[in-house]
């Protein structure tokens, strides 16, 4: 018994050196999973569609490491390793093929100095991503959330950026602004396909406000390479490549006001313009979002409805349009754990396939073959009703 504790105390001892030796690092992260009923219908070929059907979903866990180093006169050296736990409820691999790698999140160095701000170097979200939430996603990480990138209702310039560079001022009168660079390692034909972020805040007690803009150069829109802006359309029967001078930007400004009562108000605009397409030329679109969540007790109730505005320049308009209504409630068990339900519909018009940001419904599926993908066919309405607990950590 004697040398077993002994044993203990020298394996204790060995971590317990070089965590000494870096006693700012921080583990932190959250698990998040629940039981959602799902389905994707309408869009009149049951082929194309996915039947209602029960299944356990993650709803974006992760883990992290962050650390921080004074290095004196008000400047820290910081870093940040982050990973998603992407789908651990099936094996760590989901419907398109993915699987979790090691910091596949916001990973980086940096430095931070009172005075002059913060710097980040790696891969991290946007000044236009960071700033101009405005405390308005309420649905975030859930399959219910409205935003993002790719195949989001609202708030579609949003970015990680691989190859980056980002500054923050520091928070000056409850303003901060932000600039983000990502450069363009792959240059071919001679473009240049970098991206520039720019965004601003202001928090005063209740209210946040902010304004963002985002843009990428040298982007070419034929086929699939349409994902990104105004449809998710399969990969058939178009191209993919770079055009000098073709490009596609975000404008958004965003805004909410928690009362005292415990009642939050928020509302979100934003206006992209794309290049040309095989749909057009002069390619624009605008999508927004209003939400609105009262607190009481424990209890947190949640309403979110997101509008996608005609596709400006194409041929049919209003064929691309789609919405998003969502309601939800929170029951907090304590600081870091709580209970969560939501159900979530989007309707599409007919050539329109925005999808859930987490937990996407596929109607044609990864296969691991050569030349496959998974995608979600057109006019389809997903929609889905879940339950969860968040343990975080």
């Amino acid at each position: 018994m004697m040398q077993k504790k002994s044993l203990a105390a020298l394996v204790a001892t060995l971590f317990a050196v070089p965590f000494a030796a870096h006693a700012d690092v921080t583990i932190y992260g959250f698990l998040s999973a629940g039981i959602e009923s799902a389905k994707a219908v309408g869009n009149g070929t049951s082929a194309n569609e996915y039947a209602s059907r029960t299944r356990v979903v993650d709803n974006n866990s992760r883990i992290g490491f962050k650390g921080v180093e004074d290095l004196g006169n008000g400047t820290k050296a910081i870093w940040q390793v982050e990973s998603s736990l992407k789908n651990f409820e099936q094996g760590g691999t989901n419907d398109a093929g993915q699987t979790a790698t090691f910091a596949t999140r916001n990973t980086f160095v940096g430095l931070d100095d009172a005075t002059f701000g913060k710097v980040l170097v790696g891969y991290n979200d946007s000044a236009y991503k960071t700033l101009t939430n405005a405390g308005i996603d309420l649905f975030q990480d859930y399959t219910a959330e409205s935003n993002g990138s790719g195949v989001g209702i609202y708030s579609r310039g949003e970015a990680r950026l691989k190859n980056s560079v980002h500054y923050f001022t520091p928070v000056w009168s409850g303003f901060q602004a932000g600039a983000s660079y990502g450069f363009d390692e792959a240059q071919t034909g001679g473009t240049d396909k970098a991206r520039v972020s720019i965004a601003g805040n202001y928090t005063n007690g209740g209210l946040i406000a902010s304004l963002g803009y985002d843009r990428q150069a040298d982007t070419k829109y034929l086929g699939y390479a349409a994902a990104s802006s105004f449809t998710a359309t399969a990969p058939t029967g178009g191209t993919t490549g770079t055009s000098a001078g073709n490009s596609i930007s975000y404008t958004k400004l965003a805004a909410s006001y928690k009362f005292a009562t415990g009642t939050l108000i928020g509302a979100g605009y934003e206006f992209g313009r794309f290049g040309t397409s095989t749909l057009g030329s002069g390619l624009a679109q605008d999508d927004w979002t209003i939400s609105l969540s009262q607190d009481y007790g424990a209890f947190v109730f949640k309403l979110e409805y997101s509008q996608l505005g005609q596709l400006k320049g194409a041929t049919n308009p209003d064929a691309y349009k789609a919405k998003e209504i969502t309601v939800g409630a929170d029951y907090n068990l304590s600081k870091s754990t709580k209970l969560y339900t939501y159900y979530a519909k989007i309707t599409n018009n007919a050539d329109q396939n925005v999808n859930f940001y987490n937990n996407t419904i596929y109607t044609t599926a990864y296969t691991g073959t050569a030349g496959s993908a998974s995608f979600a066919a057109t006019g389809n309405n997903p929609q889905a009703f879940g339950v969860g607990l968040k343990v975080a950590f």
